[in-house]
């Protein structure tokens, strides 16, 4: 059985190369003959990668937003200006206005200069099918704002204030014949929602392999920390292990003390993601 998934991650917040780093995420995807882009980082920065490891950022077969953060969304300038064709794929939500209270209240939404051409995205709702076997997959679970309020995380609605539910938030789903592949950047819904959720939409297929970011890491006293207990890595493990995923590929807003603390309950299932990394799947 051959390989169906090629993954290069052309930016996310380490680097063991002279590729540069930033706080961001993007990933190339190459999948059944069809190539996917997914996010594009905080910056331009991403594409000064690509160049480097000769991967186009231009006419593939989708480019795809998972949510309406600047870090994902930030270099998206560089591929509308390369590729006039180029529509990415994101939430109806994702052009909205959200905001994060760690460090003091600040804007984290996509850039104003790239939400504003609405013209080059195509606004999903519900699940979208965009290639054979590639499915837009947002969030069922309920009671999100919940965890947008534990976060810091918020959103304008009516020029208020409010928790952030993740509605703007997708995850790329890919069949495979060994099950299905999760990508969400950041998984700020909770893993253990989003495997559940991703489940029951794709039929309760066998749930391969997880790739994204966790969202466990802050700082303090400028040091990394990790922002879940003992016992919510825990439960966040058991549920990786319960719904029997083989393969995680984690990083960006996981951070190193959490994947520390994962790889001692997970062993060789969990492995951490660094720019210019090439996976296969």
């Amino acid at each position: 059985m051959g390989r169906e998934i090629r993954v290069t991650v052309l930016i996310e917040n380490t680097t063991e190369s002279t590729l540069v780093c930033e706080h961001g995420l993007s990933l190339f995807i190459e999948y059944r003959g069809k190539k996917i882009m997914l996010d594009a980082g905080s910056s331009s920065a991403f594409g000064e990668n690509a160049n480097i490891l000769n991967i186009p950022l231009t006419g593939l077969d989708a480019y795809v937003l998972s949510h309406g953060h600047y870090d994902h969304s930030g270099g998206l300038g560089i591929v509308f200006s390369a590729d006039s064709d180029a529509k990415v794929y994101a939430r109806k939500e994702a052009l909205g206005v959200y905001l994060s209270a760690r460090g003091g209240m600040h804007e984290i939404s996509v850039p104003r200069e790239i939400a504003s051409q609405r013209d080059r995205f195509i606004l999903t709702d519900g699940i979208r099918e965009i290639l054979p076997g590639a499915f837009l997959v947002p969030h069922s679970s309920d009671g999100l704002d919940k965890i947008g309020e534990r976060s810091g995380l918020y959103k304008m609605r009516d020029n208020h204030t409010v928790p952030d539910d993740f509605a703007h938030e997708q995850s790329l789903i890919l069949e495979t014949e060994k099950g299905i592949v999760i990508f969400n950047s950041c998984s700020h819904a909770g893993a253990e929602n989003i495997l559940r959720g991703a489940r029951a939409a794709c039929g309760q297929k066998n749930i391969y392999a997880y790739v994204g970011g966790l969202h466990m890491k802050w700082k303090r006293d400028g040091k990394e920390i990790c922002t879940f207990s003992d016992e919510q890595i825990d439960t966040l493990c058991n549920a990786f292990v319960r719904e029997d995923v083989s393969r995680i590929y984690t990083g960006h807003c996981t951070g190193i003390p959490a994947f520390e603390a994962m790889h001692k309950r997970l062993g060789n299932r969990i492995h951490k993601v660094t720019t210019g990394m090439i996976f296969e799947l």
